[in-house]
């Protein structure tokens, strides 16, 4: 997420500090990582695919302003032919023939722009898909790096301006360049002594244009950082809106919201600011051409150095031929915010996935569920170690618990079976193989997940349940959910199994929740289960449901429990006692009371103290 307040680190000006023209001229702070030739190649892979659309496009739109040049060249004729011989015939033929010219101009430009549209709403589709499907691939770090926001930026708004920049721009600049080049020739074969002043100020132009553009293109790049900012705030603001609502800090929230969207404003308005002395600029230098022209020009008619029809033909070409060159300016605001977002895109689809496949991992069938930690060690981030030299076995069919203080490395080992992340020292096994020689589909395909915030997508009851898998029939999804104690509740719902959970489950009870999830675990028929303390916080009822769907469900199978509830253990083959990533302690519920070690201290705070002090009216 963006910090809030300040001034933004893309160079833009205090209060009081300066002007447009100041902000234009300030030390960017934006770093670019990647140079725009480099980016242009990546794109050009990209639109390869797309190439005859665009040549087609091309072709069309170049065509067209060919015939955009039959106007002057028909006014000089009217001028210098028609008019002084009197022909009067002839107006009304190349009347007609300059009609049927801009029919067929304009019948051109339809298919460029339809073929342009088509061009850009595949590349979208194609480009969101091609990085969704990347994103899905990566491991955990990517997301506990990556706010949410600005994932959702760069497959969402990121996107969108790569199609923009290709409908609104990319051609025609490519034709503009074509165009000019025609144009100039045209000048030079009319009037060359006229041509080399227009060419003299070709130079001013080209510097001027590049450097707005490499302005432009750091100032769009702070732009998409705050977007992606704004989505961020936005993003969490609608997931904690209850508790926003319960704190009574929707105030503070919509100025949260306010800062961030003032900075966004603020690094659209420094990109308008660069916009606004470079296009004028860039159209002055092209006035001072045309003066220069209109002043010479008019200097050889007087003399009698060239003909009138020949001036006003050259003035059409001249407006034809600085034309391109302010479309380019236009074209140059699109594409280098083109380029800000394809190199945002980019810097995703370079992101490689921590854990993945070895290239001779093989795919486990159906596993018996004989897991061991053999001397791991783990650390999210280098010198703090979250696991150590942990040594644990799990045989077929039994349940270890691991219990511990907030922080011990629970999660993180039910983490390391489902190999979300790799150790960095020992192994973890599956039946004597080691995880990483596993393929990562077969792996996950014999495990099942039932944490303690449950999560649901958005969809019916049926689909959730469904989502363990998915080629199952409805008698067997309702078997699950018998199995799970969810059907009385789910056939009581106004539409049954079709039922909406709405968005992350919020229309059903944080119990019905848990035991949708329990159904879809009981679904997949896993060997081995991982259950992240499924009974808190929720009521006494609710919870005899879920330990009796839990009896149901953990049975024959080998079972990890993360548990804060140590009655919910009791029957558990192993309880291992984590302290700061190290096993202190490990046996039965009877064996570790009678040590009145850390687990009697942990049983003895829940089932002693607490009531005492109840019993005292502390509360």
């Amino acid at each position: 997420m963006m910090r809030m307040g300040g001034p933004g680190p893309g160079g833009m000006a205090r209060p009081g500090g300066g002007g447009p023209g100041m902000m234009w001229m300030m030390g960017e702070k934006v770093k670019l990582q990647t140079s725009a030739w480099t980016i242009l190649k990546r794109l050009g892979g990209i639109l390869n695919e797309y190439r005859q659309q665009f040549y087609l496009s091309l072709a069309t739109l170049l065509a067209a302003s060919a015939l955009q040049m039959a106007l002057p060249w028909a006014t000089r004729y009217v001028v210098d032919e028609i008019i002084p011989a009197e022909r009067t015939n002839m107006l009304w033929a190349l009347a007609f023939a300059l009609i049927g010219t801009q029919g067929l101009r304009y019948l051109l430009q339809y298919i460029n722009r339809y073929t342009l549209a088509v061009a850009g709403q595949q590349l979208v589709y194609r480009m969101a898909q091609r990085l969704f499907e990347h994103i899905q691939r990566l491991s955990l770090r990517f997301y506990e790096r990556q706010g949410t926001g600005d994932i959702i930026s760069r497959t969402t708004n990121d996107i969108n301006v790569l199609q923009q920049s290709v409908m609104g721009g990319a051609i025609q600049a490519a034709a503009g360049v074509i165009m000019m080049l025609f144009y100039g020739v045209v000048l030079a074969l009319l009037e060359w002594r006229l041509a080399i002043i227009v060419f003299s100020t070709l130079p001013a132009l080209v510097i001027a244009s590049s450097v707005s553009a490499e302005i432009l293109r750091r100032r769009y790049s702070k732009v998409q950082e705050k977007i992606a900012g704004v989505n961020a705030v936005l993003a969490e603001n609608i997931t904690g809106v209850r508790v926003s609502k319960a704190f009574a800090r929707e105030g503070e929230q919509m100025q949260r919201f306010q800062s961030q969207n003032r900075e966004n404003l603020q690094a659209n308005m420094s990109t308008a600011a660069v916009q606004s002395v470079s296009t004028p600029l860039i159209a002055m230098i092209s006035s001072v051409g045309t003066a220069l022209v209109l002043v010479v020009g008019a200097q050889r008619v007087m003399a009698d150095q060239t003909t009138y029809g020949t001036l006003v033909a050259f003035a059409a070409y001249l407006v034809a031929f600085y034309q391109p060159i302010e479309e380019l300016i236009r074209v140059n605001a699109v594409f280098q915010q083109a380029l800000a977002a394809a190199e945002r895109i980019f810097q995703f689809l370079d992101e490689r996935p921590d854990v993945v496949d070895r290239p001779d991992a093989v795919p486990l069938q159906r596993a018996e569920g004989h897991v061991r930690f053999e001397h791991v060690s783990f650390s999210y981030e280098p010198g703090k170690p979250v696991l150590q030299d942990i040594d644990v076995e799990a045989r077929p069919g039994e349940m270890v618990a691991l219990v511990g203080h907030t922080g011990s490395g629970k999660t993180t080992m039910v983490n390391l079976i489902a190999r979300f992340y790799d150790p960095n020292a020992g192994r973890v096994t599956i039946d004597g193989r080691d995880l990483r020689d596993i393929t990562l589909a077969s792996l996950r395909s014999n495990l099942a997940v039932v944490l303690q915030e449950t999560f649901l997508f958005s969809g019916s009851v049926r689909e959730n349940i469904a989502y363990g898998r998915l080629e199952a029939t409805e008698e067997e999804i309702v078997a699950a959910a018998r199995a799970a104690y969810a059907h009385d509740f789910v056939v009581e719902l106004p539409q049954g199994y079709d039922s909406s959970v709405g968005e992350g489950g919020v229309m059903l009870s944080r119990g019905q929740r848990q035991r949708i999830a329990l159904a879809r675990a009981i679904l997949r028929d896993p060997r081995i289960l991982i259950l992240d303390e499924a009974t808190s916080d929720i009521d006494t009822e609710t919870e005899v449901l879920i330990q009796r769907a839990l009896e149901a469900v953990v049975r024959g199978r080998t079972v990890f429990v993360i548990a804060h509830r140590l009655s919910t253990i009791r029957s558990a083959d192993q309880i291992v006692v984590l302290v700061h990533g190290r096993i202190v302690e490990r046996g039965r519920h009877e064996e570790l009371l009678a040590r009145g070690g850390v687990y009697r201290h942990l049983h003895d705070i829940q089932f002693v103290q607490r009531p005492a002090a109840s019993a005292a009216g502390i509360r």
